[in-house]
């Protein structure tokens, strides 16, 4: 909505402007209410906010413990940053951030989705687990809503960004959820950028156990990203996305011992 004060367009959202040829002069869009529209179009995109403040100029590239993982920050930074400055040109379709909690994944999934949005793209934030939620409460008689939708806006959305994938427990159902996103945004080329905390190749975690009799077990180790979406859909994924890994320490964790240090 247009300032009424506004001295350029008087309230009417208008403004005149010369023409390139000189002959006279063309109505514009007036700048007052471009923070106001902005602000509009970030709603419908349905970034949440404990993310609104995302940018790039936001993400800490130095809060690793090793010089290897300042790196890996920075890389992932720069990957999204030379993501955003290329598209639509780049031949990538998507990016595929990998890495444990609190890395800064949504973080600059959310910033790239900002960028692109501010310069006129149209854009739409899912979080994986309450994109679940959503469908599985659309099968109740009284919902209003149907399952496919809730899944229109996600599978045709100029650009995604998918929150968060194979964080809820794996099962037929949820595997057929993610392959009608993936597929249907694979094969019109649409881009799609991915978080997830899950790893192709995961690290063993957990000590050994041991069962009665004294017989030893191996230890545990975390479900691979194609465990938790199927081989199918992590296939569709390397040609859909630039896996980008952050490997480094948390955000979250790191901020809270701090506090308690200064305490």
């Amino acid at each position: 909505m247009a300032l009424e004060n506004c001295a350029l367009c008087r309230g009417t959202g208008w403004k005149l402007v010369p023409r390139p040829d000189g002959a006279g002069r063309v109505a514009v869009p007036c700048d007052c209410g471009m923070q106001e529209r902005a602000g509009r179009v970030m709603e419908r995109a349905r970034v949440p906010k404990r993310y609104e403040h995302c940018d790039f100029e936001s993400y800490s590239t130095d809060v690793g413990s090793t010089q290897e993982q300042r790196h890996s920050l920075q890389q992932a930074k720069l990957s999204a940053q030379g993501f955003v400055r290329d598209f639509p040109g780049s031949s990538e379709k998507g990016l595929l951030f990998m890495g444990p909690s609190g890395v800064g994944k949504t973080h600059l999934a959310v910033a790239a989705l900002k960028e692109l949005i501010q310069r006129g793209h149209v854009g739409l934030f899912c979080d994986y687990r309450e994109l679940l939620k959503e469908i599985q409460a659309s099968y109740n008689p009284a919902s209003e809503s149907t399952e496919m939708r809730i899944l229109e806006p996600i599978r045709t959305v100029e650009i995604l960004v998918l929150d968060d994938l194979g964080a809820s427990k794996p099962s037929d159902w949820v595997r057929d959820i993610v392959g009608i996103v993936l597929n249907a945004r694979y094969n019109e080329s649409r881009t799609t950028v991915v978080t997830t905390n899950y790893l192709d190749n995961p690290a063993s975690e957990g000590e050994t156990a041991r069962l009665p009799g004294g017989k030893l077990l191996p230890p545990t180790r975390e479900d691979s990203l194609e465990q938790r979406i199927g081989s199918r859909m992590r296939s569709r994924l390397y040609e859909m996305c630039r896996t980008v890994e952050i490997s480094a320490p948390d955000f979250r964790r790191e901020k809270t011992q701090a506090g308690r240090a200064r305490a």
